[in-house]
């Protein structure tokens, strides 16, 4: 019956290509969803550990995320020429951005498990309490020795989504994700012999299920004879200045608007802390349960950029635009229904993280916002991966700075430490911050500039 729902539901909104859109979709959704509940199932099991673990651990991974975010685009951004490449043709041309993207992986790894170590100085800037601070970095520096992995993963999986081929990040998110739930329940709690480790065995157990992640990827990238015999990737390709300088040029805005992204959110959730644990505990489960809609879309939005991408690969820049058009409206009608059961069981679901009275207290106000926020968050997101399949990513990093950093960050401060508003309020603010993002980059696609923007060779 919720299927028929959908279909009604899809032709009202003019959707005809859902199932090749879906298609490319369903696949990614999963195996997002399963870094999703990587998160979650942390943040669920630290929960029944104590308030401080909870909300150490959420702002100690939203800043692993941020400094991550100085290179994710560069990594990430491989897909949107991988799919140009699979769209002309150019078997080659996949080969050797791939390997582009290998490179900078590497090299982001390395310096990101550096500064891992002295994640300590970081925590110092956020105003929380020592306790939290500690925690934090104790999480942070366990997270970031799988910082290699990680940039491998968001690079691989562009050589296997920018091909089509979603269903191989799939399992490898799946089982990287079952390993981890294993993981933390036996080192969080101390089972079969483990001392219970509390963050750090939460920490440990991400960092491990992350760097079996990459393993999967690298397999099977490398080793298959199909893969081997048309792209021969498993022959190393030198640095080629002019494709390098292609991948930074494209991904470098990438990069800075989502390091921008979550800088703001993190200066969001450090403002919170202030307010004490229950309200820094209670922002976290708010995230998590906006993650629920927030990695699904991603997974919508990485088929809007390789769909775009390979579109535009063959010179069909009207086709683009239908898909375009079309993931959008996916996106939406989605999130409707992910806002309806947000609404319908915010409590029960706050319920699931913690006992905590004074962290439930905020369940039915902050359940409303996320499911507000998530709408406009996912609206934001089609629309930046459509443009990144166009290779149009300047004006959305220009706009994030604009919003985040003029109107999100300081009107979040403004609230809390001026007016004394709480979580409450900063939800608020984010919201609405986020809903001025998502109408400035659609304005942005349907002026068309993106048709104008050439990744080709030749």
């Amino acid at each position: 019956m919720l299927t028929a729902m959908f279909r009604t539901a899809a032709r009202a909104l003019g959707i005809r290509h859902g199932r090749e859109i879906l298609t490319l979709a369903i696949p990614t959704i999963l195996g997002m969803l399963s870094h999703t509940l990587m998160w979650a199932v942390d943040s669920a099991f630290l929960g029944h550990v104590s308030a401080l673990a909870l909300g150490a651990a959420g702002l100690g991974g939203l800043i692993t995320w941020t400094v991550y975010c100085f290179f994710n685009g560069v990594t990430r951004v491989a897909s949107t020429f991988v799919s140009q490449a699979n769209g002309r043709g150019d078997d080659e041309a996949v080969a050797v951005y791939t390997w582009q993207g290998v490179y900078v992986a590497i090299v982001a790894g390395a310096i990101l498990t550096l500064v891992g170590l002295r994640s300590d100085l970081i925590l110092s800037l956020t105003g929380n309490s020592a306790e939290v601070q500690s925690a934090a970095a104790s999480y942070m520096q366990i997270r970031m020795y799988s910082a290699i992995a990680t940039q491998l993963t968001m690079t691989l999986s562009g050589f296997f989504q920018g091909r089509k081929d979603v269903k191989t990040p799939m399992y490898a998110g799946i089982a990287a994700n079952a390993l981890n739930i294993v993981l933390d329940y036996v080192m969080i709690f101390g089972v079969a012999g483990f001392p219970a480790m509390g963050i750090e065995g939460a920490a440990i157990a991400t960092s491990i299920a992350n760097s079996l992640n990459a393993l999967i990827l690298v397999w099977f990238a490398f080793v298959p004879a199909a893969l081997r015999t048309r792209y021969r990737i498993h022959v190393p390709r030198g640095i080629d200045r002019t494709r390098m300088g292609r991948l930074i040029r494209v991904g470098a805005p990438l990069s800075f608007a989502e390091l921008v992204d979550m800088i703001s959110f993190s200066t969001f959730t450090a403002i919170i802390g202030q307010r004490g644990e229950a309200a820094l505990a209670a922002s976290q489960i708010t995230v998590q349960l906006i993650s629920f809609s927030f990695m699904p879309v991603w997974g919508i939005t990485t088929a809007a950029t390789v769909l775009v991408g390979n579109e535009i690969g063959k010179r069909d820049h009207d086709r683009a635009e239908r898909l375009a058009i079309e993931t959008y409206r996916i996106a939406f009608l989605y999130t409707l229904v992910i806002g309806g059961v947000l609404v319908l069981v915010r409590e029960p679901l706050f319920s699931i993280f913690t006992s905590d009275a004074s962290v439930l207290a905020y369940a039915a106000v902050l359940g409303l916002l996320a499911a507000l926020f998530q709408v406009f968050d996912a609206l934001r997101m089609i629309g930046i991966g459509v443009l990144q399949g166009a290779g149009d990513t300047r004006f959305p990093s220009i706009l994030a700075a604009v919003v985040l950093f003029g109107i999100f960050v300081p009107c979040t401060w403004a609230v809390v430490a001026l007016r004394g508003g709480g979580v409450v309020e900063a939800w608020f603010v984010g919201s609405f911050s986020y809903l001025l993002m998502a109408a400035g980059i659609y304005l942005r696609f349907r002026t068309g500039a993106w048709k104008r923007i050439d990744l080709s060779e030749a």
